[in-house]
């Protein structure tokens, strides 16, 4: 099949590069209109408060101010982001973490509203607060959320875990707590809202088009058709830019105002004030065999929602991982709301955090049993075939019976098998707790760590596509997928051409436009390639169809014995017996007087069973200066298995991206906040590091030959997975330097006091 096709598995340039290096690429923050006003927000300084008194008057009279806006104002139910990342008013009388949002105005200009801002009077009552995870579980916790601080639990269970532990020969257990990871976004959130009678427009950099635009109109009661969203490319992502308050707010300054409104945020309130990721704990036990099988797992995860967050499932795959092979098991998941800044989905979601845990717990039993890491994890992951253990989502919260769900792929093997040769594992591994090689002060050591992650799971619902194709045999692919940097316009329009038989360069993309686009579910958990390329795919195919249907009268053959290649329309196996397409789609049609309107549509193509699972090892070497804690890293290398590569430029992209961000947690990427108020402190690019291009090790990518049977011409994904398990690899090959496992991030500081230094 590789060598049939002529599209997809190549190096092709991105749709948007030459936007992208000219400065031409369009993001909320460039968006201008004519009559725009600037909006500006007030933030509550304490973690918990209710506000007694506000009065806006001196801020109304100011000379420019034409709108100001407080929970007085607007309606006082909450809105919801279908992902669980948000649930509470658009402004309330009682705020809930330091940077809340308390008042906004819009003005002429920026200044005049910062000026009006601080002509806004507000008298507190201070609250209790909470900011520690586990305190904000205890019975008399200060109430974060009204409706309570502990999310109903999320369980995946099977078999019978006392049966399970008994049947060991080896119980291991182990507990990790993580930092909070800030995204770090290059580039600032905006939004830009107009009115027009009843008809209201947002611009907004975001990857939730459609889920913004729904939300938006049930919460002001109108129809969605009255509601667009124009969804712009973001800066990288990571989770960042979905629905949050702060477009809420900057609809109603312009609803008010009665013109449009540009709310703008600054670098500060973009680290401090709209997402981070959680801050866990998670509590592992596990049963094994002498032969290192696996005979039970007893897992709980416990994340933090932060003030607004209303998650109760992390999103994670570790259940699967481990769960298709050990008899007995029992995972349990626990959202907790606490003041401190509202916490989301992040790139890897649980898959970074629970996997931090479980891999450490899997090592500790390999270490009992005098195992290699390879050999435990070879004998215990999940094969094809084998139950999905996370199954039961979404299909109990629609009152549906739960279908059996096996996986479709895993070539997890394989990526552990060519990781390891590729990093030199046998030569360099020296057993548990035992450094490569000692240089004076400087221990050298490899460690691993494997991890999976959604792909195919349909968990929020189909992506839809539409393929139309023009009468001079041009190709417009409208998608719901937002552009936040993964290369989707380019991946998509590459599964297209091949499948409609066209051009790669004839295909052009409109992505994330509700008024023009077909709704799709938020581009998250790496479903692009793999679902909403199952849409693109069979949306191509059904405009393949009709081009087979008005050509077979003209080559005098059976629409089903038709194909399309290269831009021809030609009979199977005759490649010279054939006409271009554009002879069909230019040509009048004597019963219409116009050229023939060719629509591919597509929807509803995510199967049940089996689905797909991405599959990843991660190897890494480094170097520990025992005298001053400084961590190098000297090689790293990244096996995937994410199906058939659709274009190896942006895989290889997304993996060092990916490693990068997932090195930069396990070693220096922290939020660190006010004991006092819960405030980010940290909320710059000079306070908050993050890995650059000075810090970017050897990184060495490798994606296994494997052909998905579910996915698109056999792709699954690759995105979030990058970052999964890296981490957790820095950390055992630390603890294989100096022995001690240490809690990410994994800093200087920690290390010399783990050695008593």
């Amino acid at each position: 099949m590789a060598n049939e096709l002529s599209v997809v598995g190549r190096r092709l340039p991105l749709k948007d590069a030459y936007e992208k290096v000219t400065g031409e690429l369009k993001f909320a923050v460039d968006i201008s209109l004519p009559g725009m006003l600037y909006g500006k927000i007030l933030r509550s300084p304490y973690a918990h408060a209710k506000i007694v008194r506000i009065d806006v008057t001196r801020a109304q009279l100011l000379h420019g101010v034409e709108a100001v806006i407080t929970y007085k104002d607007l309606p006082r139910e909450e809105w919801i982001e279908r992902s669980f990342n948000y649930r509470g008013p658009v402004l309330d009388e009682r705020v809930r973490f330091a940077g809340d949002e308390v008042a906004a105005v819009a003005a002429k200009d920026k200044f005049t509203a910062e000026e009006a801002l601080a002509q806004i009077e507000v008298e507190y009552e201070e609250l209790p607060h909470v900011f520690d995870l586990e305190k904000a579980m205890e019975p008399d916790a200060p109430k974060v959320s009204p409706h309570g601080n502990v999310r109903q639990p999320s369980i995946y269970e099977w078999g019978n875990l006392e049966k399970g532990f008994a049947e060991a020969d080896l119980i291991v257990e182990h507990k990790t707590k993580m930092g909070s990871q800030q995204v770090a976004p290059i580039g600032r959130n905006a939004c830009i809202a107009n009115w027009k009678g009843k008809k209201l427009t947002v611009w907004t950099s975001t990857q939730t088009p459609f889920q913004l635009r729904d939300e938006l109109a049930r919460f002001l009661k109108m129809l969605q058709n009255n509601v667009r969203v124009i969804g712009l490319p973001t800066g990288p992502s990571f989770g960042l830019w979905w629905s949050n308050n702060f477009h809420f707010i900057t609809v109603f300054l312009a609803k008010q105002a009665g013109r449009p409104v540009k709310l703008e945020l600054t670098q500060e309130e973009s680290f401090a004030t709209v997402k981070r990721r959680d801050t866990p704990v998670s509590y592992g036990k596990l049963g094994v065999k002498k032969d290192g099988s696996f005979t039970a797992i007893q897992f709980k995860h416990y994340f933090d929602n932060g003030a607004y967050g209303f998650k109760s499932n992390p999103y994670e795959s570790v259940s699967d991982l481990w769960g298709g092979r050990t008899p007995h098991g029992r995972f349990e998941m626990y959202g907790v709301s606490t003041n401190l800044l509202t916490c989301g989905c992040m790139r890897g979601v649980g898959d970074i955090s629970m996997t931090f845990c479980m891999e450490q717990l899997i090592d500790k039993a390999a270490e009992e049993l005098k195992m290699d890491p390879l050999e435990i994890r070879l004998k215990n992951h999940i094969r094809t075939g084998e139950t999905i253990r996370s199954r039961d989502r979404p299909y109990k919260a629609f009152g549906l019976a739960v279908p059996d769900i096996v996986l479709s792929s895993c070539g997890l093997d394989e990526c552990i098998r060519k990781g390891a040769e590729a990093i030199g594992w046998k030569e360099k591994w020296k057993g548990w707790g035992k450094p490569t090689e000692v240089c004076g002060t400087r221990n050298r050591a490899v460690g691993m760590a494997v991890a999976c992650h959604i792909s195919g799971a349909k968990f929020l619902g189909c992506p839809s596509a539409i393929v139309r194709v023009n009468p001079d045999g041009s190709v417009n692919l409208l998608s719901g997928v937002g552009c936040m940097g993964q290369g989707a316009e380019t991946t998509q329009a590459q599964i297209a051409a091949e499948e409609l038989g066209v051009p790669f360069e004839n295909i052009t993309c409109v992505q994330g436009d509700t008024e023009t686009c077909p709704w799709s579910p938020p581009t998250v958990g790496s479903i692009n390639a793999h679902q909403t390329g199952m849409a693109t795919q069979a949306a191509a195919a059904d405009a393949k169809r009709q081009l087979c249907e008005l050509a077979s009268g003209e080559l005098g053959a059976d629409p089903a014995d038709l194909d399309v290649k290269g831009g021809i329309i030609h009979v199977k196996g005759q490649l010279k017996k054939g006409i271009p397409i554009t002879d069909v789609t230019s040509k009048i049609r004597p019963e219409t007087l116009s050229p023939p309107s060719i629509i591919g549509r597509a929807w509803k193509n995510v199967p049940e069973s089996p689905i797909a699972k991405l599959f990843m090892a991660h190897f890494v070497e480094i170097e520990v200066d025992t005298e001053t804690g400084e961590v190098k890293i000297i090689k790293y290398v990244a096996a995937h298995d994410s199906g058939r590569i659709i274009n190896p430029d942006i895989c290889e992209n997304q993996v060092s991206g990916g490693v990068l961000l997932g090195c930069g947690f396990g070693l220096v990427e922290g939020l660190i906040f006010d004991k006092e108020t819960g405030r980010v402190l940290n909320h710059n690019f000079l306070d908050y590091k993050i890995f650059t291009a000075l810090d970017t090790p050897d990184i060495e990518s490798i994606f296994v030959d494997l052909i998905d049977p579910v996915g698109p011409f056999g792709v699954k994904g690759i995105g979030e997975a990058t970052a999964a398990p890296a981490p957790t690899a820095v950390a055992q090959a630390i603890y294989n330097a100096i022995g001690v496992r240490l809690e990410v991030p994994i800093t200087p500081e920690k290390i010399l006091e783990a050695l008593g230094k």
